[in-house]
């Protein structure tokens, strides 16, 4: 998946920059209207230039090339990571469980003229994706896993796992975790602390994070963690200079063994499929 041994893989493409003028950014803006986004958002409209000067050196920094990869983007929202990959050469296929995301993530791509590059399915239950086996080299999660209800988590880690090749990589970044004090999307205070019992008493869903043991329960025996020293080598190469705090915790999870990124408001983790995977397999997935 990643360059020659010892060597950081470089991406010097140009930006993929969208066409403002073209149909497929007027398809972008009205789509994005319809379902209640505001197409000049960063979130939306910006959300591509905001994963280029983000998610492209994270790859870099885990030594990810996309290049000539089949690549699944699970849960691809509106299309900005998908826009990022297929921009860096890869051969990606998105799927969401929103069919309006799904639109609007096909007309980002084909207004940053990559559409051709990539494929875009609405799928309504994604513990059951619709691919063979092995279909792909890499999988990202970016921001996704905390949208996934509970219940079903185990199971769809299960089908990431079947759907990669061995020594295939996921990339699983942007996740909140339910450990932060402040929940990283809504911006609440103390609200991943709440019991789920509170959402019945209140009569609406809170957004919380994904409970990090839940996580890393499903995948146990699944996925082997690698590229833990390169968790502070993100940071830098992303935010630039690592914090105290974020150096702390690198030492910290050296010493224990594990990832830093389990430790972080937002979960981030490189991990490679296990071929031999089953329940009693009794290796952990730090």
């Amino acid at each position: 998946m990643g360059a020659e041994p010892g060597r950081t893989a470089r991406y010097d493409p140009a930006q993929p920059v969208a066409d403002t003028a073209s149909q497929a950014h007027r398809e972008f803006e009205a789509l994005a209207r319809k379902a209640g986004m505001e197409p000049s958002d960063l979130w939306v409209g910006g959300y591509a230039d905001y994963e280029w000067r983000h998610l492209r050196l994270l790859l870099q920094a885990y030594d990810l090339h996309p290049g000539g990869r089949d690549i699944l983007e699970f849960g691809c929202n509106v299309g900005a990571s998908s826009v990022v990959l297929a921009a860096l050469g890869g051969r990606v296929t998105a799927v969401d469980i929103s069919a309006d995301a799904a639109a609007i993530a096909r007309a980002n791509l084909r207004r940053h003229g990559l559409d051709a590059a990539a494929t875009v399915l609405h799928v309504a239950d994604t513990r059951g994706l619709p691919f063979p086996s092995a279909s792909f080299d890499m999988v990202l999660a970016n921001s996704v896993l905390e949208y996934v209800e509970p219940e079903q988590l185990d199971a769809v880690l299960a089908e990431l796992h079947r759907l990669l090749r061995p020594g295939g990589r996921m990339l699983i970044c942007g996740t909140a975790s339910r450990t932060a004090i402040r929940e990283v999307h809504s911006r609440r205070w103390l609200v991943n602390y709440l019991p789920r019992g509170v959402d019945r008493l209140l009569g609406r869903s809170l957004q919380r994070g994904i409970c990090p043991f839940q996580l890393a329960h499903g995948l146990s025996g699944r996925f082997e963690a690698i590229g833990r020293d390169r968790w502070l080598e993100a940071r830098a190469a992303v935010h630039g200079r690592p914090s105290f705090a974020m150096r702390a915790v690198s030492r910290v999870a050296a010493l224990l063994g594990i990832s830093p990124g389990w430790f972080a408001p937002n979960i981030e983790l490189l991990l490679e499929k296990r071929v031999e995977a089953g329940p009693d397999s009794g290796r952990r997935s730090g």
